[in-house]
């Protein structure tokens, strides 16, 4: 099973998985991610709120939301570079921008706006580099492009705090700002339509529907709605939480360092593991453990009850998402760019939701506890969705990866 090795290695697609993984480094790593070490600087230096923080973080994912949905409808008519090259301006000048006002309507403005962009370079480096994948028989390095959030979480996650701490906050915004445009500078340069070769459109639909795929997508979308919701507490308001406990507070980067960290491996081995037993079970197995780390962040307050949450967060949070929508797109068939779509917007008006329901009740009771209570709620209740998701239809484990480089026997 599985015992296959990439063909044609002597034109194997370096450019595309360079260009890839800085994409994702930029869309999430700096598009989304970068605001959750500079939230306590501007907590502590500019007077951010607790609510505030959750409202600019929900902004920001209705920005990626309505990005998504503006970039899907224009893609085909104005074409992937071009819209790569706006999201990737955008994000430039956004997170500049950022260091240019004190007050909170501006500051949303500004993180709609970058949720906007990442939501281009995303959806526009996907549209680059899939097909190319695809065509070298190398589907299975989609998920190793999650590696360039995890590099990104890393390198802001210890660059920021310190900055910020010595030069301010808008120092430190300025310093995402620069590694923004590094960044979309080899990005544009490695994805660039004269640097890929030209490549066939393959179709992988089927249009046999799977017994019980109907009600087995539904609880899918639920699970994935209901971790869309919860994750983004932990991932906004993470090393704000750290901050507060007694102890920590020094070190509390440090945590947002190990989550980036074990992001990097998650990225593969998850994939892998699924390959064998099943995406949804292990979907639903990530779930629980999720639900487990915000519940030990919660009840185990000291140093290293507060590391394994984070590692524990780090090494599943952004494993879901992909073995998830692996898992739609066999039962979805014919359908699966309708139901991928689909699962992106609800995904995204769950993400906004969640920021702001933290915020609200990490002021109204003056701790965290009650918001990673009720996400850790949510996960199990997306846990036990998924197996029920699970039992709704059976299709045999299929390979996370169209082409695995390793003997999954």
């Amino acid at each position: 099973m599985m015992n296959r090795t990439i063909q044609n290695r002597d034109a194997f697609p370096w450019r595309a998985v360079g260009g890839g993984l800085v994409a994702m480094f930029l869309a999430f790593g700096v598009g989304r991610f970068a605001y959750t070490p500079l939230l306590p600087l501007m907590r502590d230096q500019a007077g951010l709120a607790l609510d505030q923080a959750g409202y600019l973080a929900s902004l920001m994912y209705l920005g990626y939301l309505s990005g998504s949905v503006l970039v899907t409808k224009i893609l085909a008519r104005c074409g992937a570079v071009r819209a790569l090259s706006c999201g990737l301006l955008i994000l430039v000048l956004g997170t500049w921008t950022m260091t240019f006002g004190n007050t909170f309507p501006f500051w949303a403005l500004v993180m709609f706006t970058i949720g906007a962009a990442s939501a281009a370079i995303f959806l526009a480096a996907l549209s680059l580099v899939l097909g190319v994948f695809l065509d070298y028989g190398a589907g299975w390095l989609t998920a190793f492009l999650y590696v360039g959030i995890g590099a990104a979480i890393v390198l802001l996650g210890l660059v920021v705090p310190e900055l910020g701490a010595e030069s301010g906050w808008q120092s430190a915004w300025r310093f995402v700002s620069v590694t923004a445009a590094t960044g979309a500078l080899v990005c544009f340069f490695l994805l660039l339509p004269g640097q890929r070769q030209k490549r066939d459109r393959r179709a992988h639909a089927s249009g046999r529907e799977i017994p019980g795929a109907r009600r087995s997508i539904h609880l899918l979308l639920i699970a994935y709605a209901l971790h869309g919701f919860s994750y983004t507490i932990g991932g906004t308001f993470m090393v704000a939480m750290l901050a507060a406990l007694p102890g920590v507070s020094g070190q509390a980067h440090l945590g947002w360092v190990l989550v980036g960290a074990m992001v990097i491996p998650s990225c593969v081995v998850w994939p892998l593991v699924a390959a064998r037993v099943g995406e949804v079970r292990i979907t639903a197995v990530l779930m629980f453990l999720l639900a487990v780390a915000n519940l030990t962040a919660v009840f185990w307050s000291a140093r290293l009850g507060v590391l394994i949450a984070a590692g524990t967060f780090g090494s599943t949070f952004l494993a879901i998402p992909g073995l998830v929508l692996s898992r739609l797109g066999r039962l979805a068939g014919s359908r699966k760019d309708e139901i991928a779509g689909f699962a992106t917007i609800i995904f995204g008006v769950a993400m906004v939701l969640g920021p702001s329901f933290a915020g609200l009740v990490a002021r109204a009771t003056g701790s965290f506890d009650w918001a990673l209570g009720l996400a850790s709620g949510a996960l199990f209740l997306a846990s036990f969705t998924c197996l029920l998701a699970e039992r709704a239809t059976k299709i045999p484990a299929a390979a996370a990866f169209d082409v695995c480089p390793y003997s999954c026997r």
